[in-house]
Order: structure tokens, then sequence, then C-alpha cells
């Protein structure tokens, strides 16, 4: 009974294969839906407009564990054992299903791409033990003196539906960056958060003893567990109370015309569970059986209602939970993904990617080796090889096809999978069919004609050097491939088209030519060759942009027209040369103002603060001792004298 257990379970589940990786399209821009996996990534098409339902349908299977031809020995019978011994130590197995219920994109400016979508999700992931496995499907019999641990088993599902809203930005030829918010309905989940059964098989006399730590969470599923709830599609479909919210990150890089990165982050959030939000559990039940008197039972009418209503409570008591109501909060399964991709021309690729599923504290790694094709605007094709859990067998192909304004495309990480279903580990595909617009601007004449010029030139190498004639700077001359075909003679890194010094070793901050002091100014025009300076060349002490060695006050900060030299009163006189350097004044007079008016300039008159004659050097008649000997004049003007003795008494 449990063999057939057994096999409907992997036939339900490889039926229902549902975790998309979407690792074979990651760079296949033709197709707008691969921004899921990398948002930085710009979209070939101006507008896109998914179809409901068939515009994005992603479906796939993981299984780190068996295979379904682990269930068959040579023959047609079903064999548990080779089942157990393919199991690891710990094994998990991933479902999910994403379709599109709308979706739409479209381009401003050619450099701003806004997309929308809203994407039904079903996510399921399993952790089980090698011992869990060999449990069902041999009993307890290989466990007999021995204490069985069904520790590290677990599981989560959850439903809800996406509404994202994405933008990517490109910034330049090189750098495209694009980010998308979530908003996350939640409308069914249910994960354990301890699931520990321990079951012990006494070695003497068989009994089995059995101890259980379980808890649980559930939410939105009161219609199973409540007798008095019917499901109801509508309420169920258009319930709010569930929210979350989450991010995607991602960006691509060209670090030259040929090779790019990218990076990105993807389902980087949580969901916030309300309804019928609920904990099961219960801590370290036990109950022993002893084994059961075949002859007792059977004769006994008592004993053997006894013995079933003993039996049923002691079960009850292991398996039996309590029940709390309770919101939680639980995060999505998020992805890293790496790539690089190195493009040979307009028509040939290849790439690397690496990615990481992000679950339970733990990643799981994946390596796929990427080779595309373009073929205009008609066709993208991608074929991949892929490491995936531990399995080295996944050959993966994809394909966009655009039939005017109708794009259909299909993917599958590893294709073969479906012609050997009893042999995969991961089974995937993503299919989908768009309505696309403006995929690329109508060339004029002109711009065929040059096409058909680049056409030709590239077929061409007129110096043999390894560089078309099209990307060929220097064409009749052996050159290099990082010089674009051109030569360098001195050897200093600067090809000779674009080296001012061609035959004299240089840098390539000086256009080639040498720098003696290191200043970044080449010698030949550096005026101060052998002083380290910025100021065409030369050194600045005081940092007024005029070169020391034209400065007349070097270690003082001016003015270019004081010659490097202050001017503090802006008289145009220097504070060297101003003899009122404070105050703004006349040149012809030292630069000194007539602060008083009289006619005497500061500089010159005794009294500037007062209105005086010339004759009196700008003072007053003023006569303190009244000897008729003005003040100004009056050797002593507080002693009377006379004017023959300059105002001071005879003696």
């Amino acid at each position: 009974m449990i063999k057939r257990v057994l096999l409907l379970l992997l036939v339900t589940v490889v039926g229902s294969s549902t975790f998309g990786q979407g690792l074979t399209t990651y760079n296949m821009d033709m197709i707008p839906q691969s921004t899921r996996t990398n948002p930085g990534i710009m979209p070939k098409a101006k507008f896109h407009l998914g179809l409901p339902v068939i515009s994005y349908l992603d479906m796939s299977l993981v299984n780190t564990g068996f295979v379904f031809s682990d269930l068959f020995s040579s023959s047609t019978d079903i064999s548990t054992a080779e089942l157990v011994k393919s199991l690891k130590k710990d094994n998990y197995l991933s479902l999910n299903l994403n379709v599109d219920l709308l979706s739409f994109g479209f381009k401003i400016k050619e450099k701003n791409y806004f997309s929308f979508n809203v994407t039904e999700r079903v996510a399921f992931n399993f952790d089980y033990s090698k011992d869990f496995m060999r449990l069902l499907a041999e009993g307890t019999a290989p466990f007999i003196g021995q204490t069985m641990s069904m520790s590290g088993t677990g599981f989560r599902f959850s439903s809800f539906c996406e509404y994202g809203l994405g933008y990517t930005r490109q910034f330049n030829d090189r750098l495209s960056v694009g980010t998308k918010f979530k908003l996350l309905q939640g409308l069914s989940h249910i994960n354990s958060e301890d699931l520990d059964i321990k079951l012990a098989t006494d070695a003497t006399d068989y009994s089995l003893t059995a101890t259980s730590t379980i808890g649980f969470r559930t939410a939105g599923l009161g219609f199973l567990t409540d007798s008095n709830k019917k499901f109801d599609p509508l309420s169920y479909l258009t319930n709010w109370e569930n929210k979350g919210f989450a991010i995607d990150l991602g960006g691509n890089y060209k670090l030259t015309d040929k090779i790019s990165v990218s990076a990105s982050l993807t389902d980087i959030g949580l969901i916030n569970w309300k309804t019928d939000a609920r904990r099961y559990y219960n801590n370290k039940a036990e109950f022993t059986w002893s084994g059961l008197d075949i002859m007792k039972y059977l004769t006994d009418t008592a004993a053997s209602r006894n013995y079933a209503s003993h039996l049923a409570d002691s079960l009850q008591n292991v398996f039996g939970l309590k029940k709390d109501e309770l919101a939680f909060s639980t995060k999505l399964v998020g992805n890293m993904y790496l790539g690089g991709q190195y493009k040979f021309n307009k028509w040939f690729n290849a790439g690397a990617v690496f990615h990481g599923q992000l679950f339970a504290n733990h990643i799981y790694p994946s390596f796929t080796a990427l080779g595309g094709v373009n073929l205009g605007k008609m066709m993208q094709i991608s074929a991949s090889y892929s490491i995936l859990n531990s399995s080295y067998t996944n050959l993966g192909a994809a394909f966009a096809l655009n039939l005017g304004p109708v794009q259909i495309y299909a993917a599958g990480d590893n294709v073969f999978g479906f012609t050997q279903m009893d042999y995969a580990k991961t089974l995937n595909a993503r299919i989908g069919i768009n309505i696309m617009t403006g995929y690329s601007k109508k060339m004029s004449k002109e711009e065929k004609k040059n096409e058909k010029i680049k056409r030709d030139l590239s077929k061409k190498d007129t110096d043999q050097d390894g560089v078309n004639d099209y990307e060929d700077k220097c064409i009749d001359k052996v050159g290099k491939p990082e010089h674009k075909g051109c030569p360098d003679q001195d050897g200093d890194g600067v090809a000779d088209n674009e080296d001012i010094c061609p035959t004299e070793f240089g840098h390539s901050e000086t256009g080639g030519c040498p720098d003696a002091d290191n200043d970044g100014v080449a010698d030949r025009t550096d005026q101060c060759p052998t002083e380290y300076g910025k100021i065409k060349g030369c050194p600045d002490l005081d940092k007024d942009s005029i070169p020391d060695k034209d400065d007349a006050c070097p270690n003082v900060a001016g003015a270019l027209a004081m010659k490097g030299c202050p001017d503090r009163d802006n008289d145009q006189l220097s504070d060297a040369d101003d003899m009122c350097p404070l105050l703004k004044g006349d040149l012809a007079h030292g630069g000194c103002p007539d602060s008083d008016g009289d006619g005497v300039f500061d500089n010159e008159d005794k009294c500037p603060k007062d209105k005086g004659t010339v004759e009196l050097k700008g003072c007053t008649n003023l006569d303190t001792d009244h000897d008729t000997v003005p003040d100004v004049l009056d050797a002593c003007p507080f002693r009377a004298g006379t004017p023959e003795t300059n105002g001071c008494p005879v003696q």
C-alpha cells in the first residue's frame, strides 16, 4: 500500500511540476518577460501587451532527491530500495506556478521603460530526510533498536496574487538599472515551523514508542479546517486581509563593446497573514504501543473496546494538536542572479549565469552556460547547459519568434527532461504570446546604405592585423586589437592615431606625451616642467590661480590685476604700494581718500577728520594758547610764544 501511495505522489508531483527559474531566457531582451529575472535589462520592444493567461505561463519542478526511475528495478515491479538508495541525508522538493492575468510595458524617450503585471502565483516547498522516506517505504523494520527522527522534514505552501510595477532606466550606452515594486495579495498558506516525530522500536519486544513535537501555521484555509465554513471562490479571490510587499532589483553594465555583466535580486519580501491565521502544535507528546494479543482481542468484546479506546486516546495524545489564533508573517522564496555576456558580433553571443535560490536560510546554487543567436528583429534563439540540483545533464533551449505584431516564445532549462521524465530532477517550461509594437525604427535609405557598408567592411582586413576594416582606425597600418588596429610606436599604451607625441613614451592622461614632474601637464606645454604644479604646470603656493613665477606676492593670495598681490580696499593699488590699504582712495595720492573733503588727502592731512585748509595741512586755525600761531604749526600749542620761536615761549 505504501509503495502505491509513493507512486501516486510522484506522478502527481510530475504532472503538476511548477517551479520556474528562467535561466535560459536570462539574456533574451527580445522577450519582455525576461525582466522577471533581471529588471535592469532593457527590453527591445517599445510596447508590449500580454494576453491574459497565455502571455506568461511558468511551470517547473525541482527535486534534489529521487527520480521516477528509482521506483523501478530492472523489471516492471515497483522498487522502493532504489528510491531510498538514491536519496541524500537531506533533500528538498520545490514547485511553483506563475500565470499572468494581465501584463503590459512601454518605453518613454527610449531610456525609460515602465511595466505592470498581475500574476497568480502558487509555491510549494518540501524538505524531507532520507530516514523519513525510508520509514514510509520500509516501515520500522530497518530501525529496530534505534530511534528514528523526522527532524529536518518540513513543508510550505503559498498561494498569492502579485501586482507589480517596474521601472528600468538606461542611463547611457553602458549602464541600465531597474527595479520592480510588488504589492502581494495573500490567498492561502500553510507551513511547518517544527515537525519532529521520533519513533523508537525496542530490539527485544519490538514495542514502538512515539514522541512528537509538531508545529505549523495556516491561513486562508478555514474552509478546510472549520466544519461550519464553505469555500466561496469570490470571497477567496477578493480577500485583501493578507497583504505583503516585495521588491526586485537589477542592473546591467557594459565593460566594453563586447563584454557586459549583470546582477539581480528578485522576490525579496514578505506577506502578513491574518485571515483564519492559526498555529497548531504539541510538545513532546508520547505514546508506547506494546503490541496486541490478537486472540484476546478477537474473543473478548469488552477488552477489544477498551483496547481500541485506549489506543485512540494515546494516538490523540501524540498527534492531537492545540490551536492558537495568531497572525504571522512569511518571507518569499528569493532569487539571486549573477551573469556575464560576450558578444562576438551582432548575431552571436555567449554567457554564463550563477543562480542562487534563497530559501529557509540556505542558498541553493546552480550554474548555467548560455549561447545565443539574434536573427534581426524576427527571431532570437538561446541554448543552455546547466548544473542543477546535483544533476549534470540539463540542456535547455529557448526561442522568441516575432510574426508581425505577435510574438510567440517558449523556453525550458532541461528540454530533454520531458523526453525522459523518469530520470529528470528538474522539469520546467515557460511559454507565452505577446502583442508587440515599435520593436525597431524603420531605416532610411541612407541608413540602409551605411549598414551595407558596415557589413562589407566587417568582412575585410586590409592590413591583416586581425581587426576588420570597419573597426580598424588605421586601415593601412598593422596594429593591435586593443588599439582598434592602430600601432603604438613608443609602447606607452596610447595608439599612434591618438598619440600627440607618437615617438616619445608618455601617459594617456597627457595625450601620450612625457610628463617629467607627473603633474598631469605634458612637458611640451608645461611652463615649469621640473616643478609639480597645476597652473600651466607650475606651483601656486597661495592658491590664487596665479603661478608663483608670475606672482609678485607668491605667499599671499591676490588678484590677477595686482600680479597676485592683495588689494583689500579694491582701489586698484596693491596693499604693498597703498598708503591707505584699508581705505579706497585716489591712485595719484598713494591710494588714499580725502575723508574730510578739505582738498588735502589723508596721507598728507594732519587732521583727516576735520575740514581745514591747504595752508594749514588740512587743519583749522585753532590756536589753543592764543599766541597767533595755529596749533598745527605751534611746537608748544599749550604755552604762549612767538611766531619767531614756532609758538614756544622765549627763553
